[in-house]
């Protein structure tokens, strides 16, 4: 969520949804999405990232560009912590244009901010 506007990546699709109440014409816009299993997603401007998949892309942070009907992946990697290993067990939150982790022991979060 990001103000008034929220992004989902909805199950079993997970098309690119926009939800924005304070449009009168079209609250809700969809585009297709090839990214499966995200659990965070994080958008700025047509900019996206997916953050999270299932089984090896856990750790997955895929990009792509908002087109007119569809995301179109442009990039992919593994989100790592600083010292270049993976999370483990996390919590993961998406909101506005940043994807925010935090790692057991769950005391501190990271951010990945797709603005900067």
């Amino acid at each position: 969520m990001s103000g008034t506007t929220a992004w989902a990546c909805p199950y079993t699709d997970f098309p690119l949804v926009e939800i924005r109440p304070d449009r009168t014409h079209r609250p809700v816009r969809v585009w297709a999405n090839r990214v499966r299993g995200a659990k965070a997603v994080a958008v700025h401007g047509e900019r996206v990232a997916f953050y999270g998949g299932y089984g090896e892309e856990r750790d997955r942070l895929a990009h792509g560009e908002i087109m007119e009907t569809s995301v179109e992946p442009s990039d992919v990697g593994l989100l790592t912590l600083p010292g270049g290993s993976a999370p483990g067990r996390r919590r993961v939150v998406g909101r506005g244009s940043s994807i925010y982790v935090q790692a057991e022991p769950f005391t501190t979060w990271g951010v990945f901010d797709l603005s900067s």
